[in-house]
């Protein structure tokens, strides 16, 4: 039997449920160990200033390193064209989702499972609120650097390359490995939820640009408020009567925002982009969620969480 040519070979392993997966391993595996770094810090300016230096160099330099070593040739395209005017709606209606969508998961939380939503481990002890911290730190290192590092790498890198795969896959696995960057077996749900929609309006608009808007939108409000006036409301109004109007108004807003997605892709209809259309999402699905790399970062993910 002859052997397969060193050419093929490379072409093989170039595939991107290969190599992603191994991109997102080391970003989970350097994020990690990045919070034992942190924790030997003194000064509170230093602190911020720090947490913003380790997310650029462990979410945003792999993620240029491996485009890099693609060659710059991704299995799809990156979406980073620019914003458009016929995609204001489309992110207003999305960031009414993301407002209503977070409201009405912390709701089913604290009504349903009688829990509630921590703080995310990567900046677990940090309190936000208090005058000893810098707002523009705060602001800088836990509003707008991840945003735009975490959207460069899951949604432009991460979903560009599954993309091939189907577009259902790409956003789906996207999201599911945005949500295990913040190592929180009780958040991932918030997480997935997050990631889904904006891989979603990243689909849509091709164009990472209204999903960074989105999620420096979801991180201020992670940050500098506080779901309490949730409970004042439940206790004022009653847990169904909250939950009846968050479920209704969460429909609405899903529904215009919907709406506004299919008149992007009526729109592909009429004006064909350049890139060829994603392939079916079930003639991938085993390839991308049974693969051995996603299979090896799920694996991490809970050994982590175990761990600390």
């Amino acid at each position: 039997m002859e052997s397969i040519p060193s050419a093929e070979k490379r072409v093989r392993w170039n595939q991107p449920h290969l190599t992603a997966p191994l991109l997102v391993l080391f970003v989970l595996a350097a994020m990690h160990f990045s919070r034992f770094l942190l924790a030997e810090a003194t000064d509170v300016s230093d602190l911020f200033m720090s947490i913003s230096l380790v997310q650029i160099l462990v979410l945003l330099v792999p993620c240029m390193l491996y485009y890099l070593l693609k060659k710059r040739k991704l299995a799809t395209p990156m979406p980073v064209s620019p914003m458009k005017m016929r995609h204001i709606p489309l992110t207003l209606f999305g960031g009414c989702v993301l407002i209503l969508g977070n409201l009405l998961i912390t709701y089913f939380y604290r009504a349903v499972a009688e829990q509630s939503v921590s703080t995310p481990a990567f900046f677990e002890g940090l309190s936000v609120g208090e005058g000893e911290l810098p707002f523009a730190g705060v602001l800088l290192s836990m509003v707008i650097v991840p945003a735009v590092c975490e959207e460069l790498l899951f949604r432009g890198v991460i979903l560009a390359e599954y993309r091939s795969m189907g577009q259902g896959n790409a956003i789906l696995f996207s999201a599911v490995c945005f949500a295990m960057l913040h190592f929180s077996v009780t958040n991932f749900p918030v997480y997935l939820f997050v990631g889904i929609l904006l891989g979603v309006i990243t689909s849509a608009s091709r164009s990472v640009i209204p999903a960074m808007l989105l999620h420096l939108l979801n991180n201020a409000l992670s940050v500098f408020t506080s779901d309490q006036f949730l409970n004042i409301i439940m206790q004022k109004n009653g847990a169904f009567f909250v939950g009846f109007l968050l479920a209704i108004l969460f429909g609405a807003a899903l529904f215009l925002f919907l709406y506004c997605v299919e008149l992007q892709y009526l729109r592909f209809a009429q004006e064909p982009p350049d890139q060829a259309l994603p392939p079916k999402n079930r003639t991938h699905l085993a390839k991308v969620f049974l693969s051995p790399g996603f299979l090896v970062l799920i694996a991490v993910f809970f050994l982590i969480t175990v761990i600390q």
